[in-house]
């Protein structure tokens, strides 16, 4: 179980770790989730969870704790369900970061953009904050600090040259992690001379039909349905894009 301490501001922080049997996979990268809840037990769930899947998750008693509108988050997640039991947060002055509201099912006056009614089953809580988390990484991959490129529930590490799903590495050949980076870094299609071009250089001269072995080969590895690619889309006759 989770143990808070107060900090003093109407805030709690995370003092010590224990979630009994429950392991996941080894962190090395974690992005940063802000719940604001006036009942933490009633998100505790969704706390756990969240921690189990790499999120760095600090929770706070009170919208209106100063220490909010300073602290860097990848998403703030504010629980409405039993109402605004104090000065609301100020969304003007953190527009530059996503927000999700928790909110009651029969609740009208919650006209926010990004809105989950809680309780809900843990799997849709998590999966509508992790595709919210990712949107504001970038669909096409972000670089950040460490040279790090994510897309999705992959990171890449540019200077390592390893690649991690869901926290756990992904062993690939250089050619594969090489087509996956050049795909993330451009965004949208790649014929496949363009990726020959990418990986090998323009001194390259072998058959087109080699991109099609490694892609196969990639996406077998990420556990990826070229039917209902999840990563990698083919765009017939010209050669494959980043799936949507």
């Amino acid at each position: 179980m989770q143990r808070f301490e107060n900090s003093g501001a109407g805030s709690e922080v995370p003092v010590a770790v224990d979630l009994n049997s429950e392991t996941g996979p080894i962190c090395e990268t974690t992005r940063r989730i802000v719940i604001v809840s006036p009942f933490p037990a009633s998100v505790r769930s969704l706390f756990v969870a969240l921690t189990i899947r790499c999120f760095d998750v600090l929770v706070f008693h009170h919208e209106d704790d100063p220490v909010l509108q300073t602290m860097d988050s990848d998403l703030m997640i504010i629980d409405r369900t039993k109402g605004i039991l104090s000065s609301p947060i100020d969304i003007n002055t953190t527009s530059d970061r996503r927000i999700l509201f928790l909110c009651k099912e029969e609740e009208a006056d919650c006209p926010h953009s990004h809105v989950l009614v809680w309780p809900c089953p843990i799997e849709q809580a998590v999966e509508k904050i992790e595709k919210l988390v990712v949107r504001s990484d970038s669909s096409e991959g972000q670089l950040s600090g460490g040279d790090l490129l994510r897309y999705k529930d992959l990171v890449m590490d540019l200077k390592k040259i390893t690649l991690r799903q869901c926290g756990t590495k992904v062993d690939l050949t250089k050619t594969e992690f090489d087509l996956l980076k050049g795909l993330l870094l451009n965004g949208g299609v790649m014929s496949r001379d363009e990726l020959m071009s990418f990986v090998w250089g323009d001194s390259y001269f072998g058959g087109s039909n080699s991109i099609d072995v490694h892609i196969k080969s990639l996406r077998r590895k990420l556990g990826d349905d070229p039917r209902k690619s999840k990563y990698i889309a083919t765009v017939r006759g010209i050669g494959y894009r980043i799936a949507d």
